[in-house]
């Protein structure tokens, strides 16, 4: 197996996710599709690993939520973001005047779709926000708070774009590009030792790299990307935990792209 190295500075951003029994269930900040936020830049130290993997490393394991899957389209959003006294007071407001003010619960084993608030064209090509949805489930495999982005595909339907679960193991399967981070001489700027794995069957460790490595076409810039060099095909980040599970994010950036240049 071959596998290049490369040190460069680099900032991995953890994912942080804390449960409540209160209708807050979630503290954290409003989270983007795709990979978690990295700097090629700083005083970070990392290494870039290309292990060489060719398969999309895990297979989404809720049928209902994979990928192009339909789902019903929800007309309230519920995003990701919104913690502390602000947001318990929106919660308590929607409440007060009988809105919705927390996501409908998916049961994975029900026969009904997944109700999801989904993004139209202008929003899908400029602001892809994850949506929270709860999940009834008797697995133990993966949490059941779950992240996803859909696509309107008519006023009552969408399609799943992305999904975020965090599930107890980690693929088996190489994967295409590694991110290692150590934590540098600053502790207060630099995080504990992280690791950040892709799996981008369509894509080539340079592409995927260059992505992380560019200030104005990025991961997170794609509207300043041409065609040519937007991510393609199904792509999955795997981040690890402090509490050793893993964080999976499956994007179809076919979709996302579809949406974007044929507005």
């Amino acid at each position: 197996m071959n596998i290049s190295r490369r040190t460069v500075s680099a900032l991995i951003l953890p994912l942080v996710l804390v449960s409540s029994p209160s209708l807050g269930r979630y503290a954290r900040p409003s989270q983007m599709v795709g990979p978690p936020v990295i700097q090629l830049n700083g005083r970070c130290a990392a290494r870039v690993e290309t292990p060489g993997g060719t398969l999309i490393g895990a297979a989404i394991p809720v049928p209902a939520l994979r990928l192009d899957a339909p789902v019903s389209r929800g007309s309230v959003p519920f995003v990701t973001g919104g913690s502390g006294t602000a947001w318990f007071a929106e919660m308590e407001r929607r409440k007060r005047a009988g809105l919705p003010y927390e996501p409908r619960t998916f049961d994975v084993a029900g026969s009904a779709r997944p109700e999801v608030y989904s993004a139209n064209r202008a929003e899908a090509a400029n602001w892809q926000l994850y949506q929270r949805l709860p999940l009834r489930t008797l697995s133990r495999d993966y949490d059941p708070n779950s992240l996803v982005f859909a696509l309107a595909t008519s006023a009552t339907e969408g399609r799943i774009a992305s999904l975020q679960l965090t599930l107890r193991k980690a693929p088996s399967a190489k994967p295409r590009l590694r991110i290692t981070a150590r934590p540098g001489l600053d502790a207060a700027v630099c995080p504990q030792p992280q690791s950040l794995d892709v799996y981008a069957p369509a894509m080539t460790a340079g592409q995927i790299r260059s992505l992380f490595e560019s200030s104005e076409c990025n991961w997170h810039r794609l509207t300043n990307c041409p065609r040519s060099q937007w991510p393609r095909g199904q792509v999955l980040f795997v981040q690890r935990q402090g509490n050793g599970s893993f964080v999976h994010s499956w994007v179809d950036y076919d979709l996302l792209a579809k949406a974007h240049f044929d507005r």
